[in-house]
């Protein structure tokens, strides 16, 4: 164990699957989609024959595209919500394929003894609770969990961070200034800020890492236009109607004192 101290901080810890309570959710087969997403692009495992894919978030609809290619079925896509939850675009991609998307359906039973081969979904109500008669059994040897990520935010908690709820952003995350500085010298950036699109987390990144050069006195000299311009940017890529969410969830999680560059003494 290595103790080290810096005079800067970035966590960029990311994000955990969230998983789903059903019956035999335990048995072999059943895989969070970054598990599944692993095994087929980075060590070229085909993860089934047939699968079910449960969410139609981007994740999920792009999973099921991925698998596609990779030469499994995709019996169909679950989603708990009345409408599918991800860019019309990728939903598109998959239905051209015969896949069918079901939204207010869940999955609430695999079946199998050793491993899973098949499963039981069924309609669900306004409240989320399976409709008695809308049962239906499918054949399948795969059942991936793409319902969302939760932020990994339990190393900027115990390192001090103010947590607020936002729903929007995921869950817990530590509030921050538009620098993503979450206390002196200590950042967060990407999904454990919480969780918005891999251009939105690559951008964050670039803000952490040149105001924190910029605070120790080690900038470039066009470091200060760089970054207004990366935080303008970020702004310009959550605005319009697809980031209305992620603005509401912002609402209290941005700390507005403190965002001025220059709030350390330089390092000559």
């Amino acid at each position: 164990m290595l103790k080290i101290t810096a005079k800067r901080i970035i966590i960029a810890t990311g994000a955990y699957e969230r998983t789903l309570v059903f019956e035999n959710n335990d048995l072999p087969g059943v895989y969070g989609a970054g598990g599944v997403q692993t095994m087929m692009n980075t060590y070229a495992i085909k993860p089934g024959m047939r699968a079910l894919v449960v969410g139609s978030g981007n994740v999920g609809l792009i999973l099921s595209y991925q698998l596609l290619q990779s030469g499994v079925k995709v019996i169909a896509i679950v989603e708990a919500l009345p409408k599918i939850g991800g860019y019309l675009v990728h939903a598109a991609k998959v239905r051209r394929q015969g896949v069918e998307i079901l939204t207010s359906h869940t999955v609430v039973k695999a079946l199998g003894h050793k491993r899973v081969n098949g499963a039981v979904i069924a309609q669900i109500d306004s409240s989320f609770k399976p409709i008695p008669g809308t049962e239906r059994e499918l054949g399948c040897d795969l059942i991936c969990i793409a319902v969302g990520l939760t932020p990994t935010y339990e190393l900027a908690a115990q390192a001090g961070a103010e947590i607020t709820f936002s729903p929007e952003l995921g869950g817990f995350v530590a509030r921050r200034t538009k620098f993503m500085e979450i206390k002196d010298g200590l950042y967060v950036a990407g999904d454990v800020s919480g969780i918005e699109e891999a251009t939105t987390a690559m951008l964050e990144g670039e803000i952490v890492g040149v105001h924190a050069s910029l605070t120790l006195g080690y900038a470039l000299p066009n470091d200060k236009e760089q970054l207004t311009s990366w935080v303008k940017r970020l702004d310009e890529e959550r605005s319009g109607p697809f980031g209305e969410k992620i603005r509401r969830g912002l609402e209290n999680a941005i700390i507005p004192e403190r965002e001025e560059i220059g709030v350390y003494p330089t390092v000559s």
